[in-house]
């Protein structure tokens, strides 16, 4: 029922908003207030901060229809919004003309009291999605070993109709009236174009583009250079990496300053714990494959390890008790505020590789040389959504991720990334 769909999001939207409302209209109600005597004021400046707030619903990926997170990540992500609702408020509230009413107590009661309706009004939602009779019928023509990971997830968005090849294919599409086919790279071409004869008004869609928006990552395997030619090989928006090197200086100045702040201390803490340099320096590749030195806090006792380990221990005895400190908070990054200042690496991007394990990677991962097409950051999409690999096949896994990166990198999905990246300091 694609005509329905189409009106889904619009809906949520405003559900969304109804709800602000009608949490602020209850937390006027708890703090014993009559919202109309301040109806123009209050109006007004809640309209305003409610669009701040959709907007950080969006970057929160909460209203993608075709992703549905488990419940410890969406109150997760609930989290980030509060928090992040609560201070983009406070700012705008600050400059804004004030309300007689105590606004920080009206907006928390306001905040706390659209999470519990937020969350009912979406689990009602997502419950009504899940029914069958609004899914659009699609069939999947071929196989693909990547299938049944992303199954579950497909079924959720469609209603996937099995196709026996002993039936007349025209008959079958008409008959279940199927709106969607998806196509496997490994289907039979002759029955593909035949289908494609017969029925051009249908929806068709690739199982890799399908994969890849589910899972938000790319599959290494099925790609060859014609993809990266189609692809990746695009111009840079000027707007947006000017925006992108403005926000990467002004970020840089505020870690230097707290990195001269934490200095003194983090440098004694080091010294007083362990024998060694405090500064670990290490070339890293950035850009068009410049070899560059990164910057970091000293954590381990025995620095030869730094510059001989490959892979990155899970349970480190040479860590030291600071060490382990730093990088659980982590601090021992802070000095990489100079790289960023210097244009080494940008704040979001795809991290930077030692050079020795880079040597090994473009060696045993096809394409991996791709990966220096943008400059690398101190947080990227690979890093909130796979661990620290440990062999080569999870730094290809990785890989995949940054190619999701790099390919669909701009503002918005940056944003996407601090958003996320502050919910794993929440875990």
């Amino acid at each position: 029922m694609q005509s329905q769909k189409i009106f889904l999001k619009p809906l949520l939207f405003l559900g969304d908003t109804f709800f602000m409302y009608v949490a602020l209209f209850l937390a006027f109600i708890v703090r014993n207030k009559d919202i109309f005597l301040e109806s123009k004021t209050i109006l007004h400046q809640f309209f305003i901060l409610y669009i701040f707030w959709v907007l950080i619903l969006f970057l929160l990926n909460l209203y993608d229809l075709r992703f549905f997170k488990d419940r410890k990540d969406f109150f997760l992500s609930l989290a980030v919004f509060s928090v992040l609702s609560f201070l983009t408020s406070i700012i705008f509230l600050y400059f804004s003309s004030p309300i007689s009413s105590n606004p920080k107590t009206i907006l928390v009661l306001n905040i706390l009291i659209f999470d519990i309706l937020f969350y009912f009004w979406r689990y009602l939602f997502n419950y009504f999605l899940e029914i069958d009779y609004i899914k659009d019928r699609a069939m999947i023509i071929g196989s693909d070993l990547r299938l049944q990971e992303v199954l579950p997830q497909i079924n959720k968005i469609y209603e996937v109709i099995s196709f026996n090849n002993k039936e007349e294919i025209k008959d079958f599409i008409i008959k279940n009236k199927v709106k969607f086919i998806i196509l496997c790279d490994d289907c039979d071409k002759e029955l593909e174009n035949n289908i494609l004869k017969e029925f051009p008004f249908l929806n068709y869609i690739s199982f890799g583009d399908i994969y890849e928006s589910v899972t938000k990552k790319v599959c290494l395997d099925q790609l060859n250079e014609t993809w990266f030619t189609k692809k990746i090989s695009r111009q840079e928006n000027e707007f947006e990496q000017i925006i992108k090197r403005s926000f990467d200086i002004v970020f840089s100045l505020i870690g230097c300053l707290v990195f001269i702040v934490l200095f003194p201390i983090i440098a004694l803490l080091i010294k007083l714990d362990s024998e060694g340099n405090i500064i670990f320096k290490q070339n890293r590749v950035g850009k068009n494959g410049k070899i560059f030195t990164i910057y970091k806090f000293r954590t381990l006792r025995d620095k030869s390890k730094e510059d001989k380990e490959l892979w990155r221990e899970k349970n480190d005895d040479s860590l030291t008790n600071v060490g382990n400190f730093l990088r659980k908070t982590h601090l021992d990054e802070l000095p990489q505020a100079l790289n960023i200042l210097k244009g080494d690496i940008s704040f979001i991007g795809p991290r930077a590789e030692w050079q020795k394990l880079a040597e090994i990677f473009e060696k045993e991962i096809p394409f991996y040389k791709q990966r220096y097409i943008v400059k690398p950051g101190l947080v990227g999409w690979a890093q909130i959504n796979f661990p620290a690999s440990r062999s080569v096949g999870e730094a290809k896994e990785k890989f995949e991720y940054d190619l999701y990166y790099i390919k669909n990198h701009s503002i918005l999905l940056d944003l996407e990334i601090i958003l996320k990246s502050a919910k794993l300091f929440i875990q």
